[in-house]
């Protein structure tokens, strides 16, 4: 945002004296900006084969993301990827993150600017408690979500 905000006033103050007007600056209006929040993406990998555990990790974050995020993924705020690693159109997606098996992961875009987390690990130790799980996974992406 102050990327956009210092051209455009530099812009706005340089075409005022050029054209000779008095050099009014207009105020600018926060309306004028499309101020979006930061996109939050939950990506779950998997392979071909999966253990039991890896299924219920599928279901539980599934289950969070339709129960508790169903409008956000329709305005596009919260995206959520089921990702088969060893599928060829998703090899690149795998790498980003360095996956090559089961995993989980929070990847927050602001802007340019990109910040993965791996909740992994969390996912298998709260694999067995449906409603750790929910809450826990819920309080990560509001986090993110800036709630």
């Amino acid at each position: 945002m102050k990327k956009l905000l210092l051209p455009l006033i530099l812009f706005m103050i340089t075409g005022g004296l050029l054209s000779g007007s008095n050099c009014q600056i207009a105020e600018l209006s926060a309306t004028v900006f499309s101020i979006k929040s930061a996109e939050v993406e939950v990506y779950y990998f998997h392979r071909n084969r999966r253990c039991g555990p890896c299924r219920t990790i599928e279901d539980l974050t599934k289950k969070t993301m339709e129960t508790y995020y169903s409008q956000e993924m329709q305005n596009g705020e919260v995206i959520f990827h089921i990702v088969n690693v060893e599928q060829e159109e998703n090899r690149q997606v795998a790498r980003k993150f360095s996956v090559v098996s089961t995993a989980l992961f929070m990847n927050v875009k602001n802007g340019t600017e990109e910040k993965a987390t791996n909740l992994t690990g969390f996912a298998y130790r709260y694999a067995r408690n449906e409603e750790a799980y929910l809450s826990e996974l819920k309080k990560q992406i509001d986090a993110a979500l800036g709630r």
